[in-house]
C-alpha cells in the first residue's frame, strides 16, 4: 500500500517537488484532489458507487478528520448524488483541505506569493524534496519496468490520467508505459475507473467554462 493517503500522493504528483509550483490548471487540480478524497472513502468501502451515484457504505467512522468530515457531508444528503456532482462540490475546498492536512503533518509549508496582476496568492512548498517526488517516481519506475502496482497506486495512476498528470509522470518513457497506464485506467477496479472517467469529464467542462 502507498505510505500516504491517496489525495496526499496526488497533491505531490501535481506540484513541483522543489518549490511547490502547481503543474495543472487550477480547475484540474481542484477536481483531481476532490476525486482523490473520494477515493480515500472508496477503498475502505465507506462509500460505494452505484449507477453513477455515490452511496454510503460502511458506517464505521474514518480515523482521518478530513475524510470523516467529507463522509458526514455526503451522509447528510438524503438521496444519492452523481459522482460528478460530488467532485464538483468538493473541488471548492479540496486543494486547501489536502494542503492543510499535509502542512499539519509537516510535509509542506505555506508561503504567501505576490503577483503583479492578481495580488497575493499562496504556494505550498515541500519540506523534503525526496518525499515530495516519491509518488511520481514510484509510478514512473513501476510503469517503465512493468512492475505490478498495488491497488491504491492503481487508483493513483487512474487519477493522474484523469487530471492530465500522466504526461509528467511518463515524460520520456517507452511507449509500453503509456499503453500499460491506459490499460490500468480501462480495466482497473470499477469504482475507481468510474471516478476517474467522471473526473476527467468534469475537468474538461470546468476548464472550458473558465476559458469561456
Amino acid at each position: 500500500m502507498s505510505t500516504y493517503p491517496l489525495a496526499d500522493d496526488l497533491f505531490r504528483v501535481a506540484h513541483h517537488r522543489l518549490h511547490g509550483r502547481p503543474l495543472l490548471h487550477p480547475r484540474a487540480l481542484s477536481h483531481g484532489l476532490a476525486a482523490g478524497l473520494l477515493a480515500e472513502l472508496l477503498y475502505p468501502q465507506w462509500i460505494t458507487i452505484h449507477d453513477g451515484r455515490i452511496v454510503i457504505g460502511s458506517r464505521i467512522v474514518p480515523p482521518d478528520d478530513l475524510v470523516h468530515g467529507i463522509l458526514a457531508q455526503i451522509s447528510a444528503v438524503p438521496t444519492p448524488q452523481p459522482v460528478r456532482a460530488w467532485v464538483e462540490v468538493l473541488s471548492e475546498t479540496a486543494v486547501r483541505q489536502v494542503a492543510t492536512r499535509l502542512a499539519s503533518a509537516g510535509h509542506v509549508r505555506r508561503e504567501v506569493t505576490r503577483r503583479r496582476l492578481v495580488g497575493r496568492g499562496e504556494r505550498w512548498v515541500p519540506t523534503d524534496m525526496n518525499t515530495a517526488g516519491w509518488p511520481a517516481a514510484r509510478l514512473a519506475s513501476a510503469l517503465r519496468a512493468r512492475r505490478r502496482l498495488d491497488v491504491t497506486d492503481q487508483g493513483l495512476v487512474a487519477l493522474t490520467w484523469a487530471c492530465g498528470l500522466d504526461r509528467y509522470v511518463l515524460d520520456g518513457a517507452p511507449p509500453h508505459a503509456y499503453d500499460d497506464l491506459r490499460n490500468l485506467v480501462d480495466h482497473g477496479w470499477p469504482p475507481i475507473v468510474e471516478l476517474a472517467r467522471q473526473t476527467r469529464a468534469g475537468i474538461g467542462r470546468a476548464v472550458a467554462a473558465h476559458r469561456g
